[in-house]
């Protein structure tokens, strides 16, 4: 069996791809700069074509919100890189797994599930909703698809917007937080959505649409003072009113503050996920998110 992963010099791909080798699983990487595990540098947005037989495709790699693109950037990956992969899909026969992400829903009310309304914010969300309907199009067409909603992924090396954070517990200085911080946020740790997906790739489900959010390590005043703790860290943590969020989303799109308008919608309040159709795949949750972080801090300090 060949799997095909796109995204293979990203974070989760990387990752991803070593454990299926650890596996003895054939695989094949695309990305679009070079990794360890990349076969192919290939800018997916242009038509290609893949001479090798491939069984299964997982489509990781696309513009991600933290990225600020612009909306033709984000249409080029998430879309038309979508519909580029879903036609080598259709040419092999192949399985196709396309990570979409629970932004589709913007930031309703929680227990959020997969009939929640979807309300995208922004063109990552847009586009990446939109890479789920032609995926859906193409399995009327009768290909195995299954669509990943997944949440916020964490692990080594991927800091991102948590570089501030990192970058202030331990220079003992301010970390603000919009509201009271006793909101519950879920996040995803790496090795749980890479076993949840090599998990498919052994027990093919096809026409799943599942939310992948992740454990709720706590609400967020706790998760803070957790990495504090675990850091050795004086940091203080002090409280925005939410009355602030017009005005912070202003500075987001000006990209003077290091979140997007989308980062500070669901950091006020519950962002967590009913878990029934995961549960119904065969997989659980294995992985502590806050064990994810602590990888996280430890990087930055070992680079910084």
């Amino acid at each position: 069996m060949v799997v095909l992963i796109t995204g293979s010099s990203g974070f989760v791909g990387e990752v991803l791809l070593k454990k299926l080798k650890e596996q003895s699983f054939d695989t094949f990487g695309i990305d679009i700069k070079k990794g360890e595990f990349t076969d192919l540098i290939q800018d997916i947005s242009k038509p290609f074509e893949i001479k090798e037989k491939v069984n299964v495709i997982i489509h990781l790699a696309a513009k991600l919100e933290h990225e600020r693109c612009s909306k033709e950037e984000y249409f080029a990956s998430n879309v038309v890189g979508t519909k580029n992969l879903l036609n080598i899909a259709k040419q092999n026969n192949a399985y196709f797994i396309y990570i979409s992400t629970t932004a589709v829903y913007g930031s309703p009310d929680s227990q959020i599930t997969e009939k929640t309304q979807t309300a995208p914010n922004g063109d990552y969300a847009f586009t990446k909703l939109k890479g789920e309907e032609i995926c859906q199009e193409y399995q009327k067409d009768g290909l195995d698809i299954s669509i990943i909603r997944s949440g916020i992924i964490l692990g080594e090396k991927r800091l991102g917007i948590y570089n501030f954070i990192f970058e202030n517990l331990y220079n003992n200085s301010i970390i603000p937080i919009l509201g009271n911080g006793k909101n519950k946020i879920s996040f995803v740790n790496v090795n749980d959505i890479v076993e949840f997906l090599i998990h498919l790739v052994k027990n093919k489900k096809s026409g799943l649409i599942v939310n992948f959010g992740g454990l709720i390590p706590g609400n967020l005043n706790e998760i803070i003072q957790d990495l504090k703790d675990y850091t050795n860290s004086n940091a203080k943590l002090i409280h925005l009113p939410v009355q602030l969020i017009v005005f912070l989303k202003l500075l987001a799109k000006l990209k003077l503050i290091p979140v997007t308008p989308w980062h500070l919608s669901i950091m006020c309040k519950d962002n967590y996920y009913d878990n029934k159709v995961l549960l119904s795949t065969g997989y659980s949750y294995k992985y502590e998110p806050i064990d994810a972080l602590k990888a996280m801090a430890d990087y930055y300090k070992a680079h910084h």
